[in-house]
C-alpha cells in the first residue's frame, strides 16, 4: 500500500471513530441531561448540558482536523483517547450513579479505537481508564464510598479490552498463517515435485521477465532444451527409484555450470530447459550447453550402479524483441525440434538456431 492509500485509509478510520463519538454518545448524553432535568435538579442538568457541549465541540473539532489533515498522526490519536477518558471521568464526577453508563460509553469508544488502529491504542485507553478510576475514587466522596463499584469498573475496563485484544491478535495470527500457507502452496505449484526445480508454469513466468529485460536492454535470451540419452534403459534396468535418482543427479550437474540469474526447469520425464540471458549472440549459451553435455556424460553411477547417459541439446537464441513477439511456447517448441535433430545426428549433440526475425523462423520451417 502506498503512502496516499495509507493516508486515505487512516483518515477513513479516524472519521469512523469520530462518528462513533457523535452518534453513539449522543442518545446517552442527551438521556443523561433529561434524567436530571426531569428530576428538577437544574444544577446537574445544566452541568450535564455544558459537558455535552464541550464533548461535542471536541468531537467536531477532531473530525474537522482529520478531514483537513488526513494521515497517520499518533499524537492526534493520543489526544483523542485522553479527551474521551477525561470526558468520561468528569461525567462520572458530576453525575454520580449515572457515571456507570458513561463508563460503558467510553469502553465502547476504546474498543473501537483498538479494533481500528491496533491493540496498543486499546491498551492505552484501558490504562488511562484504570488510572482515572483510581484517581476518581480518591477525589470523589461519592465514588470513594463505593469501592466495589470502582473495582468492578476497573476489572471491566481491563478484562474486556484484554479479551478483544486476544481476538484481534488471533485474527491477525490466523491471517499471517493463511498468507504463509498460500505463499507456500503458490511456491509448490511452481516447483517440480521430484527435483525442486521450477516447472513449466514457473519457466514461462521467467521467460516473460527475461524477454522483457532483453527487449529493454537490447540483448537476447537463449533457451536450451535437453533430455537424457539412455534414460529409458536405466529406468527399465534399475527401476523408477534409480531413475528418479538419476534425474536429481542430472539436475545437480546442470545447475553446477549455471550462474545465479540462469534458470533451470524440468518440464517432465527426463526433459529439462535452461533459460539464459545473453549479450554475445549466443557464444556463452553454446559454452553452457557444452558444459551441460559434458557434465551429464560424466555421470557414471547411480546408487552404486553403473550407468551411461548423455544429453542431446536443442538451442534457440532470440533477441528480446523476437522473444517477446514469438512467445515462450513457440520458442520452446523450436528448441524441442532442435533437440530431436540432435538425437537424429547421433545423440550427445548440440543443435542451435539463432532467430533474428519472425520471417526467418517461418522460412526455416518451410
Amino acid at each position: 500500500m502506498d503512502k496516499v492509500e495509507d493516508a486515505s485509509l487512516s483518515a477513513h478510520l479516524e472519521l469512523a471513530q469520530c462518528h462513533i463519538r457523535v452518534f453513539v454518545a449522543l442518545p446517552i448524553l442527551i438521556g443523561w441531561y433529561l434524567f436530571w432535568y426531569m428530576q428538577a435538579r437544574s444544577t446537574e442538568a445544566n452541568t450535564g448540558l455544558a459537558g455535552l457541549c464541550v464533548f461535542y465541540a471536541f468531537a467536531l473539532a477532531h473530525w474537522a482536523h482529520v478531514k483537513r489533515y488526513p494521515g497517520i498522526y499518533p499524537q492526534r490519536r493520543v489526544a483523542a483517547i485522553m479527551m474521551d477518558q477525561l470526558g468520561c471521568f468528569i461525567g462520572m464526577l458530576l453525575t454520580r450513579e449515572l457515571g456507570t453508563v458513561i463508563v460503558f460509553l467510553n469502553l465502547w469508544i476504546s474498543l473501537g479505537n483498538g479494533i481500528r488502529f491496533g491493540v496498543k491504542w486499546m491498551a492505552l485507553s484501558a490504562t488511562l481508564a484504570t488510572t482515572g478510576l483510581i484517581v476518581l475514587s480518591m477525589v470523589s466522596d461519592y465514588w470513594g464510598q463505593r469501592p466495589i463499584w470502582i473495582i468492578s469498573l476497573v476489572l471491566l475496563n481491563a478484562a474486556i479490552p484484554a479479551y478483544v485484544a486476544s481476538l484481534i491478535r488471533g485474527f491477525h495470527d490466523g491471517q499471517a498463517r493463511l498468507a504463509q500457507y498460500a505463499d507456500h502452496m503458490e511456491r509448490m505449484a511452481l516447483k517440480d515435485g521430484l527435483t525442486g526445480l521450477p516447472n513449466r508454469a514457473a519457466l514461462f513466468d521467467e521467460f516473460e521477465k527475461a524477454s522483457a529485460h532483453a527487449r529493454r536492454a537490447g540483448s537476447a535470451i537463449a533457451v536450451l532444451y535437453f533430455d537424457l540419452d539412455g534414460f529409458k534403459q536405466v529406468n527399465d534396468r534399475l527401476g523408477h527409484a534409480q531413475g528418479d535418482m538419476l534425474l536429481k543427479e542430472a539436475a545437480n550437474c546442470a545447475n553446477a555450470v549455471l550462474r545465479g540469474e540462469d534458470v533451470l526447469a524440468r518440464l517432465g520425464g527426463d526433459e529439462f530447459v535452461v533459460l539464459l540471458r545473453v549479450h554475445d549472440s549466443g557464444k556463452r549459451a553454446r559454452r553452457v550447453a557444452e558444459r551441460i553435455r559434458q557434465s551429464i556424460a560424466s555421470i557414471e553411477t547411480v546408487d552404486g550402479n553403473p550407468v551411461h547417459v548423455t544429453a542431446s541439446v536443442g538451442m534457440v537464441v532470440a533477441s528480446g524483441l523476437d522473444a517477446d513477439r514469438l512467445g515462450a511456447e513457440r520458442i520452446l517448441h523450436e528448441a524441442d525440434l532442435n533437440m530431436y535433430a540432435a538425437k537424429k545426428d547421433g545423440k550427445n549433440q548440440i543443435v542451435l538456431t539463432t532467430l533474428s526475425s519472425e520471417i526467418r523462423l517461418a522460412a526455416r520451417r518451410a
